[in-house]
């Protein structure tokens, strides 16, 4: 967790959902149509 917190790590964002997307976020997971993490979040619009 050292290198996280230290920054030498960077997550890859494939997209950011709203709440309201959350079934195409699941569609996105399910299909390996993600090329990194999909990140769902309330209010995104």
């Amino acid at each position: 967790m050292d290198g996280v917190a230290a920054g030498r790590f960077s997550p890859v964002v494939d997209r950011v959902l709203g709440l309201e997307d959350l079934v195409e976020a699941h569609r996105v997971l399910e299909g390996s149509g993600a090329l990194g993490k999909v990140v769902v979040v309330r209010g995104a619009r």
